[in-house]
């Protein structure tokens, strides 16, 4: 037979380990996942301002990375607006500038993957080390 025996400072210290256990669970959530994510794309991927949106009551973060740079992105985009607008406008009188121009459009993708194996792999790896170091109890 096997005699257990608890008294109340035990239980106070394991309530009280428990609890920052917890706390440090939900601080890990609500702020070092974000952090985390923004300072791997400074330090990794080399960009100026990272998208990272905090959930920080959900306890989550995510991240959007972007093919290229902010201002690339919103430049495709411009013309992109500006290469339909003239093209719906040429359509309206068929002509040979209007079946040119509707020949010369390309819509300005890329198909390369935006995000490189080894850099996911990178991230995957500095959120591991991150959640070791903050979660030792």
């Amino acid at each position: 037979m096997i005699k257990i025996e608890f008294d109340g400072d035990s239980l106070t210290d394991v309530q009280h380990a428990v609890g920052h256990m917890l706390q440090s669970i939900d601080h890990l959530k609500s702020v070092d996942i974000g952090r985390e994510l923004a300072d791997w794309q400074v330090e990794d991927m080399h960009r100026n301002r990272p998208f990272v949106m905090r959930y920080r009551r959900a306890g989550r973060a995510v991240t959007v990375i972007r093919p290229h740079s902010l201002f690339e992105v919103e430049r495709s985009a411009r013309y992109q607006r500006k290469a339909g607008r003239r093209l719906i406008r040429l359509m309206k009188k068929p002509s040979r500038k209007a079946a040119a121009a509707f020949r010369l459009f390309q819509a300005r993708v890329s198909a390369r993957t935006i995000l490189r194996q080894e850099m996911y792999e990178k991230l995957v790896e500095s959120l591991g080390e991150m959640a070791a170091e903050k979660l030792k109890w």
